[in-house]
């Protein structure tokens, strides 16, 4: 501990080091103090709004309660503020005055006006509940009084996640409430490794970033991080300028280190009057990227207009989608479906607004205008002073309509170009006359970069397990006519078919279906040199329904119906013409494939509506909708040619199925990368399967992956089984000593140099383990046989590997520590047969009406499916499913009465309620002292021969007490009472009350 209050100490001094920095506030202890000094400075900067006049403890009593929030995300809805300003408006106690807004926070003037800034350490946390323990946050931050970046510090023999647990368990007991409610960010730190996170009810690991500086080097060290990322200004444009607020998903989102140093780049560049291009990796976050460029453009005095440019084709894509997401809360303009005429009016308006438009409908004004006779509206067009954002900037604009966009205005518009596959002298587009070939050309320098590789190294993608299948009956040497025929032979399609119901056991994440309660999906594109794409793909969906309806010689592996009985569900999504000579028949196609879908979901698109039935087969694909995240709304596969390889993002697809020849650099990268989104613990690589010119695709993979991590794939691609493998052996062979039943009962009572040594083995056991068992290769090992880990050695050496853990968690100490030790390391390769308790809470939450609505968006599907998990939970934990039953059954009858309301906040109350009365009828029943019994339940420890606190429990005056109460009872002598009060106390503990706080 005391090497922990030194790195604070260190912390603390470098936040305040220099003026117009953070203020040390060693008098403030407790949330009681933290709201007296807020009061104060909110009425300093109100002084004229408040005539002077100092607020009463009943207006301070209205104004905390709209302070206090009840989920990060609404707080930050308050914090983000109208026109960057937060405030706060309520009614005077003399109803004589008029009603009153209060400036919070002013996030236009940043480092000046009104902003106070201050630091406080060890602040106390009170109890929220019984259960609770008395807590001290390490760091805070306040701007204006408001705690917004909390920092929590370990020891570098600590990992820095065991203080993101930390503060996990915080936010589960509710102390992050109150005044603390209004966090926007979270910092992790154990010296050596730093990292920064949203505020969210449920943290989650994979979004943990660290920081890099401008040439993506990272800075790890915490006192270079306060440097950086926490001095004034920065820390205030962290969570104002560089937070973004997602209504549908309804997280905050703190911009990543290069997202911002993008953002900044540009804004650079726009005072030099320059355009160019940033290069940030597919599923960097780019869409984000783009939108606080837009915003933040607005501040350039110069510009007029920032026009957010996209495709006709991308009115559906996600990309619209997630902008009318991020706007809800903010000021930009968002309508994409406006008539010539008024987008004419708005680009000539004086309203500084960011604009999204299409490529088409700009054209199409500058037509319309040059035909129409008001020469006004039109000299002010061509005049205007604009910038161009363009999303993936070369689908949405070719290099001849931006040179007719170009010369329609007289003043040269700025252009910022976003892509995560630039072209290069490398791959060029063919030479057209003028017309720009590379991405230089066509928008200037590389203002900002992000590779692939840095985005691996930095978490913030997944890198790719690539498998070019050599047994699908082909050959790279066979002559091209031939191999023509051979892909698009029914043989090769069985075959392909058959790979992919077997391979998806694993890809989909089957195996451990329950670690998590739902399962991946994947896209299989198809695009064949022999036959019309489109003809292909619809081969393959008759051929998927044929297999699920048994009609067809493939089977469905009984492993996989014994998870999914209801495998493969499949959906086919293309284009459908009239003019075309296929086009009839493509239309009864899609007619029949509409139907299967409207059956399997529910739905009822007709063939009218296929850009609606094309639009929920996205949304449904991506899971960002509350109404398609149960597991009984999945889709497994989507067939496609083209559709989805480029600008889609679902974090919850996993693999792409590629039955086509190589394609070019820019779209193999593409379209890999819809795979390999940052999702859960246990998805671990996009995963990339093809099925044609094995060698070429390789090499073509190979090529790609150079040319767009800047040289080296090293670190981009998965190892290979055989290296997994060796890696497994390795560590096998190290663990091996352990196996022995007795070797695992010595290494109990062993030195605690050996134990510590056999936790880390273990640990490198268990991640090798784990890896190995996402290869397909795995099917054919037998891991009793083989290395005689069978499931008793297994759950032998890991109980023993618990115990040591429970035991150093309750022992350790930073300064006694001699060595790192990750005790908060989470096991990987053991598949849990319980119901992921998360996931159900997750169900239930999104039948919650949001505040201010009365009817819960939730169907017979989802009801069904909340039920049988509350039921499969009830087999390995009947309290608590009693407990999450009951709840369940409340909000169902009346999910009015919840609206708004957090349900794990819900159930905490209601564990802390028949926690209370177990412990109440166990103290009744025996007489004994009812806080005594709960410092021993607090303090009970399932390794340990003697309870803390029983001796005081079990007195004689308690005794007494029974024998008065209990006059024919059969305990007649003490011993006899003790010996029954031990053996009850024991049950109370392992089968009522564990089971309620190991959740």
């Amino acid at each position: 501990m005391q090497q922990e209050l030194q790195m604070e100490a260190k912390l603390i001094q470098q936040l305040t080091r220099d003026e117009s920095q953070w203020t040390l506030r060693e008098d403030l202890k407790n949330e009681d103090d933290l709201w007296d000094n807020f009061f104060k400075i909110l009425q300093n900067n109100n002084r004229s709004k408040l005539n002077d006049i100092p607020l009463t403890e009943n207006e301070k009593a209205s104004i905390k309660a709209k302070i206090n929030h009840s989920t990060f995300f609404k707080a930050a809805q308050d914090f983000t503020g109208a026109n960057g300003q937060y405030r706060v408006e309520f009614q005077r106690d003399d109803t004589t005055l008029e009603p009153v807004s209060l400036l919070v926070i002013d996030h236009t003037n940043i480092a000046g006006g009104t902003s106070v800034y201050e630091v406080v350490h060890q602040i106390q946390l009170g109890r929220r509940q019984e259960l609770d323990n008395d807590r001290r946050g390490d760091v805070t931050l306040l701007i204006n009084g408001l705690p917004v970046i909390h920092i929590e510090l370990k020891t570098p023999k600590r990992s820095f996640l065991q203080a993101f647990n930390q503060i996990q368990k915080y936010i589960t007991e509710q102390k992050f409430n109150g005044i603390y409610s209004n966090i926007q960010m979270f910092v992790v730190t154990n010296g050596t490794d730093t990292k920064y996170v949203a505020a969210d009810q449920y943290l989650r690991e994979k979004f943990l970033s660290g920081w890099v500086d401008k040439d993506n080097n990272p800075v790890r060290n915490y006192l270079d991080f306060a440097k950086d990322v926490l001095s004034i200004p920065t820390a205030h444009r962290m969570v104002a300028d560089y937070s973004v607020l997602d209504s549908k998903q309804k997280h905050i989102i703190l911009l990543r280190p290069y997202q911002i140093h993008a953002i900044e780049a540009i804004f650079e560049a726009s005072g030099k009057q320059q355009s160019g291009f940033i290069w940030h990796t597919t599923g960097s976050g780019k869409t984000l990227t783009s939108y606080r460029v837009a915003h933040n453009l607005l501040s350039i005095p110069s510009l007029e207009k920032v026009i957010f440019l996209i495709d006709r084709k991308d009115l559906d894509n996600q990309t619209t989608q997630a902008f009318q997401a991020y706007a809800n809360n903010d000021s930009i303009d968002v309508n994409e479906t406006e008539s010539t005429i008024n987008l004419a009016k708005k680009l000539t308006s004086s309203d500084r607004t960011v604009l999204v438009t299409t490529r088409q409908k700009l054209q199409h004004l500058f037509k319309w205008q040059a035909d129409d006779h008001n020469e006004a509206m039109f000299e002010r067009l061509k005049n205007l002073k604009l910038a161009f954002i363009v999303d993936e900037c070369h689908r949405t604009i070719s290099p001849m309509s931006k040179m007719s966009i170009d010369k329609f205005f007289n003043i040269q518009p700025l252009w910022y170009g976003f892509t995560g596959t630039p072209i290069f002298p490398q791959n060029s587009r063919d030479e057209n006359g003028k017309a720009a070939r590379t991405t230089k050309q066509l928008y200037g320098p590389c203002l900002h970069s992000y590779t692939i590789k840095d985005a691996i190294r930095d978490k913030a993608v997944l890198g790719f397990h690539i498998n070019n299948m050599q047994n699908i009956y082909q050959d790279d040497n066979t002559d091209e006519t031939q191999l023509k025929k051979q892909y698009i032979s029914d043989q090769h399609m069985n075959a392909v078919a058959d790979s992919i119901i077997k391979l998806s056991y694993r890809n989909l994440g089957m195996q451990n279906i329950n670690n998590r309660g739902y399962t991946y999906s994947a896209i299989l594109t198809t695009s064949p040199r022999g036959m019309r794409p489109i003809d292909q793909a619809k081969r393959y969906y008759e051929l998927f329904r044929d297999i699920k309806g048994g009609n067809s010689s493939i089977e469905v592996p009984k492993r996989i119906k014994e998870v999914l009985p209801d495998f493969p569900k499949v959906a086919i999504t293309f284009s459908v013409t009239e003019n075309e000579d296929a086009s009839v028949n493509d239309q009864d196609f899609m007619k029949d494939a509409i139907n299967d879908y409207n059956h399997e979901y529910g739905t009822s698109f007709s063939l009218d509506e296929v850009g609606a039935y094309n639009k929920n087969i996205n949304d449904r694909l991506a899971r960002k909708n509350d109404a398609y995240k149960p597991q009984s709304e999945r889709l497994d596969l989507v067939i496609v040619v083209d559709r989805l390889l480029t600008g889609f993002d679902s974090q919850s697809l996993s693999t792409l199925f590629v039955d086509r020849p190589p394609m070019n650099p820019q779209n193999i990268i593409q379209a890999f990368s819809r795979t390999n989104r940052i999702f859960d613990q246990d998805k671990k690589y996009g995963n990339i399967v093809t099925f044609q010119y094995p060698q070429k695709f390789s090499e073509a993979i190979d090529d790609a992956l150079q040319l767009y991590s800047k040289g080296g794939i090293g670190d981009v691609l998965a190892p290979t089984w055989k290296e997994s493998k060796e890696k497994f052996d390795q560590s096998f062979n190290e663990i091996n000593n352990y196996l022995e039943l007795d070797a695992e009962q010595s290494i109990l009572d062993a030195p605690e140099e050996e134990q510590k040594n056999f936790i880390k083995q273990y640990q490198e056991f268990d991640k090798a383990f784990a890896a190995i068992q996402t290869y397909d290769e795995f099917d054919d090992v037998d891991p009793a046989e083989t290395y005689g880990l069978t499931q008793e050695k297994l759950d032998s050496m890991q109980g023993v590997y618990e115990t040591l853990i429970d035991q150093f968690k309750k022992e350790k100490d930073d300064d006694n520590d001699d060595e790192f030790l990750d005790i908060d390391y989470e096991l990987e390769s053991v598949i849990d047969k319980s119901v992921n308790y998360q996931y159900i809470l997750g169900l239930i939450q999104s039948y919650v009406p949001d505040e201010g609505e009365l009817l819960s968006s939730g169907n017979d599907q989802e009801t069904n499916e909340i039920e049988e998990y509350i039921n499969d939970l009830s087999k390995t934990n009947k309290p608590l499913a009693s407990i999450v039953s009951q709840l369940w059954q409340k909000i169902k009858a009346h999910p009015e009465n919840f609206a708004g309301q957090q349900v794990d906040q819900l159930l905490n109350q209601m564990i802390d309620q028949v926690y209370q009365q177990r412990l109440i009828e166990f103290a009744d029943k025996y007489n004994v002292s009812l806080d005594d019994l709960r410092f021993v339940i607090k303090n009970y420890d399932l390794h340990a021969s003697k309870q803390a606190g029983v001796n005081q429990l079990l007195s004689r005056d308690a005794f007494k007490k029974f024998k008065e109460v209990n006059v024919d009872t059969d305990l007649k002598r003490m011993i006899d009472w003790k010996k029954q009060v031990r053996s009850q106390l024991a049950d109370l503990y392992i089968n009522q009350i564990a089971p309620l706080i190991e959740q």
